[in-house]
């Protein structure tokens, strides 16, 4: 017998889309319980670039990016990088990725992600600014650095997107960018002034407050892994947490980032959601000055100057949902960066590893699960999910309160990556044991 919850909608995953949800709910009159591992637990909404990414709207996949496979597949210091021994089990994910980087599906996807990231600034000013947070969103714009113009020149297919879809940008030659980020040096001659994009304090610090946020408003938080979901006549009833114990619900939202696919598919869903490893190395003295967030495109990183020290982020590495931490890999872009900031202090740092959920289209999943009407689905937001977290929430508050959604929600369900439904049916179960615990 499953203890009955009292919540009326049970969010799994306290990242920043779930925590976002569950305050969306709340605004909603809804009684919110959320459920995850620990808000202490150091996963993507910690360890992100805490950038505010509004034009991050063309896939990571796109034409052109074939032949550079290859070199990053065999380079352990190229942006993306496959571990060997995963590269068998990996490797549908990857062809399914090269292929949504076709030109059509390209603009397809630029058609999806524009009104997504359009909106994400008003609704974050509106959330932190209800939380008395609105410091916590950092007014300058982010840099985007190069070694040379011919730099810029050679992806203009994704800057023309950008242009064309309202995101603005400005050149910043040699004398330009030395005037705004002294500290730049090395190889770099010049960037991009993206005026919309901008950056948070501290993701992880942003995440915990609003959770807080949450719990004074009378939020319930339940520690717990949660290990599978269980079924009956066409609902979600339960949810089973490792060790036994059930938890009867109402409405759940799954939100549980890297995760979701797991659980997705006690609801009949399958999606081809993979878990790309990000790292991090942050230096609380790295005895330079940073002003801006600067993502520097030849060297595959982001700088972001945070109030608990530098962070130098980034790297993609496929190696499925739970592995040992590589953490050669955040020594490499932590070595990089002392190619291009001179007098760079790396000692004291520290390193971080955590999955990124992306889908083969770098597009989300928000949407109502087709078998069961009592659960909605918000996961699946690669390298845009910390941006796209108070919008997310907002969009989920619509379906869960029955209302039209504020955006044509098609180009983000869950059964797009198949000309046939990927939607199965599910096996009634009570089984705790199916899935690893989230």
């Amino acid at each position: 017998m499953a203890n009955l919850s009292v919540s009326d909608v049970t969010v799994i995953g306290g990242g920043i889309v779930g925590v976002c949800s569950a305050i969306a709910l709340q605004e909603e009159g809804f009684n919110v319980e959320l459920i995850d591992r620990g808000l202490e637990t150091q996963a993507a909404s910690y360890g992100n670039c805490g950038l505010l990414a509004v034009g991050e709207i063309v896939p990571i996949s796109k034409p052109g990016i074939l032949p550079k496979i290859p070199k990053w597949l065999s380079d352990p210091k190229s942006p993306l990088f496959v571990r060997p021994k995963d590269m068998i089990s990996q490797m549908p994910w990857l062809l399914r990725f090269l292929w949504a980087g076709r030109r059509s599906k390209v603009l397809e996807v630029v058609e999806g992600m524009t009104p997504l990231l359009s909106r994400a600034e008003q609704d974050y000013r509106a959330l932190l600014d209800a939380a008395g947070l609105s410091d916590k969103l950092v007014n300058k714009p982010n840099i985007m650095a190069f070694n040379s113009k011919a730099d810029i020149d050679g992806d203009s297919f994704t800057w023309n997107l950008r242009t064309s879809s309202g995101f603005r940008h400005r050149f910043l030659d040699t004398k330009d960018l030395k005037a705004v980020e002294p500290s730049l040096s090395g190889p770099i001659t010049c960037g991009l002034l993206l005026e919309q994009w901008l950056q948070f304090s501290d993701p992880g610090i942003v995440r915990n407050k609003l959770a807080e946020f949450f719990l004074s408003r009378g939020g319930t938080l339940r520690t717990g892994s949660v290990r599978n979901l269980v079924v009956k006549g066409g609902k979600a009833t339960a949810i089973a947490l490792e060790g036994g114990e059930q938890i009867g619900i109402k409405r759940i939202v799954l939100a549980a980032g890297a995760w979701s696919g797991k659980l997705a598919r006690d609801i009949g869903v399958r999606v081809p959601l993979a878990a790309l490893q990000g790292y991090h190395h942050q230096l609380p003295n790295p005895n330079v000055t940073v002003n801006h967030a600067v993502l520097y495109a030849n060297g595959g990183f982001v700088l972001t100057p945070m109030e608990t020290g530098l962070r130098i982020g980034g790297t993609i590495e496929v190696a499925g949902l739970d592995p040992k931490p590589n953490f050669k890999r955040a020594d490499i872009i932590a070595e990089k960066a002392k190619s291009v900031l001179p007098g760079l202090n790396t000692s004291g740092g520290k390193q971080w590893m955590g999955p990124r959920p992306f889908l083969p289209d770098t597009m989300p999943v928000i949407d109502k699960a087709p078998n069961h009407d009592n659960v909605v689905m918000a996961f699946g937001h690669g390298q845009v999910g910390m941006t796209l977290g108070a919008t997310t929430g907002r969009l989920v508050a619509d379906l869960v309160a029955g209302r039209r959604p504020s955006l044509d929600l098609a180009p983000y369900r869950a059964t797009r990556f198949s000309w046939k439904s990927n939607v199965t049916k599910p096996e009634e179960s009570n089984d705790l044991i199916r899935y690893p615990p989230y």
